[in-house]
């Protein structure tokens, strides 16, 4: 019983999972292409987000018969930048910290419960289009995924499984927003760019400052980060939707960026090798994030641009607050 003995993994572990036969793959495959054509997309969006996938029908592997979509709890992360006038928090969002390692953790765990016996391989493929068809998500007016009883913080994984799950329902649509979404509009109101609208459905992403931040070219200088404490990504929408409350975390990541280390990634040009470029390899390989720091050194600085001695503070007066 495949089913049972993933539902059983699962539940020990806190995740939440569902079921879908492999021929859904193929769907969401469709679905998108078609969103595509219609020019549902904000151009260049589906080039720059949609390019990188690996649908197994199309790239010559044997499909499997199952496939399962597991969701996981994740925390939004608090690194410390100190300045030599004190310390900034900068908040990373909940994917963008050891994503790729939680993968593989997942799938070795999986093939353990399993038995060994059964192959389980990671899909490269839209999870959240694949999570909601599976009926593990809802979407948010915000575009965003919601996984009970988690809400938007958590990180999606899909796997491959090499025999039949005995309860593996069809694909049940892709556009199942969430109940509360008829009537509430915190989101559309919190979002500083108007990237949600109360009219459609798709998310404008390019308005959508996470988009923006994520982009390679610099940053414009309108709009400016909606949330002066993300190093990368925009957190407005999630922490007013009143489906979180209650629900979101924010954790402190085990170490700070030193003054030093601070200065040298927020000033333009490539850092000398040496001790200090050696430390601050270290502390981003831990975090494992999904980002290139040439990129989140550029935000860094827009971060440091907007803190302003207000935001700055020491760890003397953080610690008389708490």
């Amino acid at each position: 019983m495949v089913s049972a003995k993933i539902r059983a993994w699962a539940a020990r572990r806190g995740y939440r999972v569902a079921f879908a036969s492999a021929d859904v793959l193929g769907q969401v495959q469709d679905r998108l292409g078609r969103l595509s054509a219609d020019g549902a997309f904000a151009p260049g969006f589906a080039e720059s987000q949609l390019g990188g996938f690996d649908y197994p029908d199309s790239g010559g592997r044997r499909p499997a018969r199952t496939v399962a979509v597991v969701a996981v709890s994740r925390p939004a992360w608090v690194v410390r930048f100190d300045t030599t006038k004190g310390g900034v928090d900068a908040v990373l969002p909940p994917t963008y910290v050891e994503y790729r390692r939680l993968f593989e953790e997942l799938r070795l765990d999986l093939i353990e419960a399993l038995g060994g016996r059964i192959a389980v391989s990671t899909l490269a493929v839209p999870l959240k289009s694949l999570a909601a068809a599976a009926g593990l998500v809802s979407y948010g007016r915000n575009n965003l995924a919601y996984v009970q009883p988690f809400g938007s913080y958590a990180q999606l994984a899909a796997y491959l499984i090499d025999a039949p799950a005995e309860d593996s329902p069809r694909a049940i649509g892709f556009e199942r927003m969430l109940d509360r979404c008829a009537t509430c509009q915190a989101c559309v109101k919190a979002c500083p760019t108007g990237a949600i609208s109360g009219d459609r459905f798709l998310l404008r992403a390019d308005r959508c400052y996470t988009v923006i931040s994520e982009s390679s070219g610099p940053l414009p200088t309108d709009p400016r980060p909606p949330s002066p404490d993300c190093l990368i990504g925009c957190l407005a929408c999630q922490v007013i939707c009143p489906e979180n409350r209650g629900l979101l975390e924010r954790w402190p990541t085990s170490f700070a960026f030193t003054a030093e280390e601070t200065a040298a990634l927020a000033a333009p040009g490539r850092i000398p090798e040496g001790p200090l470029s050696d430390s601050i390899d270290a502390k981003f390989a831990s975090l494992e994030l999904t980002e290139g720091v040439p990129l989140l050194r550029r935000n860094l600085r827009r971060l440091l641009e907007l803190a302003g001695p207000l935001r700055h503070q020491t760890r003397e007066g953080r610690a008389r607050q708490t």
